[in-house]
């Protein structure tokens, strides 16, 4: 006769040991794989700047500057530590490696990597390059077919538009506002960084005036113009010889 504890489906309440033998222990893998160089580089050909939190740290890629081939960014392994519950913590460490890898899962596309050194060589610069502009390609081709839909600059995210930019491909969709300033003098708006303003002539910037030759030009402007104007010609007069006669019928 079979009895409630020996049903397979029974709810009779059983003790721990009869579905373990006993006591079981967590097992956390703390150990870091792969390498484990204490420092290992990021280099980035991006011309954007990138941050990445985590619960170890806050990292900064720098974006790559003009004239430069890459950017540089030195990983260093951290500690972290894991909270096993009723105020119990257990600490360990990530390496560099793991950390770098980590930080770059979305940023590959964009020209960042992991160096294979401590820094890049040329065939990693441009394997980086290339992935990139493929990459950088696809969005600039997406960007046209959302355009086509519509014409909606909604439907352009700035991905696409810094795609486009990255490559200096020009669209009407990755169309960017130029930045424009107040002229001190009228109050217009003109171009950040121009020598002189177009609307009243004042001079904005002495030393880039100057280097053009558009100084006394343009504090003066009203000269100029009376300098360009032709001169008046010699109003009608009498001749010498006729000074003394009058007109009037001949005797």
């Amino acid at each position: 006769m079979a009895t409630a504890a020996n049903l397979p489906g029974s709810d009779v309440p059983r003790p721990l040991s009869h579905f373990g033998g006993g006591r079981r222990d967590i097992l956390i893998e703390t150990q870091p794989k792969g390498d484990t160089a204490a420092t290992v580089a990021i280099a980035s050909i991006s011309d954007q700047d990138w941050y990445i939190s985590r619960t170890h740290g806050v990292y900064h890629i720098p974006a790559c500057a003009k004239g430069e081939a890459y950017a540089l960014l030195l990983i260093t392994s951290r500690g972290d530590v894991i909270d096993l519950g009723d105020n119990r913590r257990f600490p360990f460490t990530i390496s560099a490696r793991e950390i770098a890898e980590d930080l770059l899962q979305d940023l590959q596309d964009h020209g960042i990597f992991v160096c294979a050194g401590a820094r890049p060589t040329s065939e990693e610069l441009a394997g980086a390059t290339a992935r990139r502009d493929a990459y950088y390609h696809h969005l600039i081709g997406e960007g046209d077919i959302l355009w086509a839909r519509g014409h909606s600059f909604r439907e352009i995210s700035d991905l696409h538009r810094r795609a486009a930019m990255a490559l200096g491909v020009e669209r009407e969709w990755a169309y960017v506002p130029m930045r424009m300033s107040e002229c001190p003098a009228c109050g217009e708006k003109v171009k950040t960084g121009v020598a002189v303003c177009k609307h009243c002539h004042a001079i904005l910037d002495a030393e880039k005036a100057a280097q053009h030759g558009l100084g006394t030009r343009a504090a003066n402007p009203m000269a100029h113009r009376d300098s360009e104007a032709p001169a008046a010609g010699p109003s009608p007069t009498a001749k010498s010889g006729d000074s003394g006669k009058t007109s009037g019928p001949r005797p």
